[in-house]
């Protein structure tokens, strides 16, 4: 490794990151085994293996975030011009006021914890560049920052990473988490930070948003800065990473060039049958508007979700597909329209419904981390509820049906991936016996061969139990493949609008034949 490291194309610092033999376990579990990787200015490296790999684990090591109770070895030096960290051994204090925020930037795994709720984004960014700016003395200066519009660079960087300026001015809970997503990388970059760890930043995003997403990241790599992006995602790996590790149970298998380590991922159809519908015995949304802010985030819009089948339901980050969902699961009631149970009326929602009526419906968000209490293992986050309604269950027996392995149960949230957090939330949704499931993103934190293997047993146990599913994913080729119905939400001046996804299909075919003549 090079004593100094190398100054960037822009004239300042660079930042070299080198892990060698890298270890981190939970009791007897090692989630980390032997870890080597380097990280270079000027390269985008991709971390890419499936849910539960150890992937967040080096994150949290280069970060400062592993529990104090996991055992920890290895060197992780950190070279930024003069100064040279083994991050190991860098007590907590000297981590904080000396590496994390000054070189060392982080957009987090499921953004919406990364941003205060009470609070405009505009102004939690205003505040992160009012530390960063030459003015303040807080921070070295970075030569990116020599210019006095702060406000300019919040837009260009918004722009950069595919965030609209409008969402500047609203609060968390009026985003989507596709778009909190991209803010989150919008405030890691905000201080140009030498080195920039993105952890899954295009959970939640549609198939273009993400490629905006990561395009950016290359192009921040590519201006002198060392990044290192974690993902599932092998295309995004292939198509715009400069080097890839594979990590899998903790190690890395493979290391080099991602056009020559990874293979292009082919599509597959569903060829099953369509379930027969039995009237009265589905979930339907009635004209449904839903106002946030002063704002329509959806307009008039109906949705029929029957009993023994999967409904999907596609649209790009935004377009207010969960705004629709959390009606249709009972958590918010809609500002005009109905939601029907059975046919059936329901007048209002959450805590004023009853709760024999609100178990009928089950939900798993797309954001495990605020879905699971902090203080609690799994398995009791699995069984409380099932208890409280007056159900017996085993979470060790039920975790099996999801490919959970059972040593996970015992730990908390914050000691597992996000991958493995979301097969506990659909556990818990499943542990209550609802005759209708609402999955919002639940394989967005997945790799892709568990991915399907989790959406195969979400089919399964929609034919066995005779549940109706509604399944919101970016991934067309997975509601192909498992949906019975498919939906797509669409963004007009009028609002959106819910169109079957094959004639949305020819919608895009006849206008690129217009343009074409």
């Amino acid at each position: 490794m090079a004593d100094h490291a190398p100054l960037s194309p822009h004239g300042h610092a660079g930042a070299v990151v080198t892990i060698r033999d890298l270890r981190v376990g939970f009791g007897n579990h090692p989630a980390v085994n032997g870890v080597d990787l380097e990280l270079q200015p000027g390269a985008l490296h991709v971390l890419l293996g499936p849910s539960g790999a150890g992937k967040t684990t080096v994150i949290n090591a280069l970060t400062g975030m592993v529990p104090r109770a996991a055992r920890r070895s290895g060197r992780i030096d950190l070279v930024h011009g003069d100064d040279h960290w083994d991050l190991m051994t860098l007590s907590s204090r000297a981590f904080r006021s000396r590496v994390l925020g000054r070189v060392i930037g982080t957009t987090i795994q499921g953004s919406v914890t990364a941003f205060t709720a009470t609070r405009t984004i505009r102004s939690q960014l205003r505040e992160a560049m009012r530390v960063v700016s030459p003015r303040s003395g807080l921070l070295p200066v970075h030569p990116h920052l020599a210019s006095s519009d702060d406000e300019q660079r919040i837009r260009e960087l918004c722009w950069a990473a595919g965030a609209e300026v409008e969402w500047l001015d609203r609060y968390p809970h009026e985003l989507s988490g596709g778009q909190l997503s991209r803010l989150g990388l919008v405030a890691a970059m905000i201080g140009h930070p030498p080195v920039l760890l993105a952890d899954e930043p295009t959970s939640g995003l549609d198939a273009q948003s993400a490629a905006i997403l990561v395009r950016a990241l290359a192009n921040f790599a590519h201006s002198g800065h060392s990044v290192l992006l974690i993902t599932h995602e092998a295309e995004l790996a292939r198509r715009y990473g400069d080097v890839v590790s594979i990590m899998k149970d903790g190690a890395i298998t493979a290391h080099g060039d991602p056009r020559q380590l990874i293979a292009s991922r082919p599509a597959i159809r569903r060829t099953g049958t369509v379930a027969a519908q039995t009237p009265d015995r589905s979930l339907t949304a009635r004209g449904v508007t839903r106002v946030l802010s002063g704002r329509e985030i959806v307009r008039s819009l109906d949705l029929d979700l029957p009993r023994g089948q999967i409904v999907g339901l596609a649209g790009a980050s935004g377009v207010g597909k969960s705004t629709l969902a959390s009606m249709m699961a009972l958590l918010v009631a809609p500002d005009e329209g109905t939601i029907e149970l059975d046919g059936r009326p329901l007048h209002g929602a959450g805590l004023t419904l009853a709760s024999a009526v609100r178990r009928r419906v089950g939900w798993v968000s797309q954001q495990p981390f605020t879905a699971m209490d902090p203080r609690m293992s799994l398995a009791k986050a699995i069984e409380l509820p099932a208890r409280l309604a007056g159900l017996e269950i085993d979470a060790y027996q039920a975790a099996r049906w999801c490919g959970l392995a059972p040593e996970l149960l015992d730990r908390r949230p914050d000691q597992v991936s996000g991958g493995e957090l979301q097969r506990a939330c659909i556990v818990r949704a499943l542990a209550l016996r609802p005759d209708y499931l609402i999955l919002d993103e639940i394989t967005a934190m997945l790799d892709a061969e568990t991915a399907r293997d989790v959406l195969a047993r979400v089919r399964k146990v929609t034919d066995q139990r005779g549940i109706g599913v509604l399944l919101i994913s970016h991934d067309q080729s997975a509601l192909d493949e498992f949906a019975d119905l498919r939906w797509t939400m669409t963004a007009t001046p009028d609002g959106p609008v819910l169109r079957p996804t094959e004639e949305q299909t020819e919608i895009k075919e006849f206008d690129h034949a217009s343009h074409t003549r």
